[in-house]
């Protein structure tokens, strides 16, 4: 019965509801635009978080230094800043762990960062994301202690092969306690920090 009373030109109305090519065609544009637009900002929110996460393993390791530091200026034993050990990055890594200020398996974690690649049974890490400076117990507490290892200075800009970070953002800890997360136009910045006299000392490539 209710098909009798159809119009005839019913099929076509169907047909005429649904999307035309075109229509299709524009509505994958816009998906297209809208998810080109939203990758980046996405991206961009990754990066900052591991940048993060990066800065908070500098502090830990800032913070152990600093312990080891002061159990040797009040005892007058112990190896202090590794610039007055005169430490390797081997050495600097075995003082902390012998004084158990870190355990191995912290340091290998520390030294863990986004493109860097840290042997998971090795005591010492052979390679690290971050840069460790020979700072001295007679240094100001501005002296730049950590960075992550794409900073090589406010003398050079940051390389997008560089790892880890490229030139994406890097990482920067002061022997004062302080540190932050810096943006890629910054790393020239000479109101970052004084570097230590000497350079710096990283893990074997």
């Amino acid at each position: 019965m209710l098909l009798k009373n159809m119009p005839m030109n019913y099929p076509n109305r169907l047909f005429r509801a649904g999307f035309t090519l075109i229509e299709l065609l524009v509505v994958i544009s816009i998906i297209a635009i809208l998810a080109s637009l939203a990758v980046p900002a996405v991206t961009g929110a990754l990066t900052r978080g591991q940048l993060t996460g990066v800065m908070n393993n500098a502090r830990q390791l800032t913070m152990a230094t600093t312990t080891m530091a002061l159990d040797s200026f009040t005892s007058g034993e112990g190896p202090g800043w590794p610039g007055d050990a005169g430490a390797s990055w081997q050495d600097f890594c075995q003082n902390l762990i012998d004084g158990k200020y870190l355990t191995s398996s912290d340091l290998r974690k520390i030294a863990t960062a986004p493109g860097v690649q840290v042997s998971p049974t090795a005591q010492i890490p052979d390679r690290s994301g971050l840069q460790v400076y020979p700072v001295k117990e007679n240094n100001a507490g501005d002296t730049i202690f950590v960075s992550t290892a794409n900073w090589t200075g406010p003398a050079a800009q940051l390389s997008p092969e560089a790892v880890p970070f490229g030139d994406k953002g890097f990482v920067i800890f002061r022997k004062g306690g302080d540190g932050n997360v810096y943006q890629a136009r910054q790393s020239t910045n000479s109101t970052l920090g004084q570097l230590p006299e000497g350079g710096g000392f990283a893990p074997i490539p």
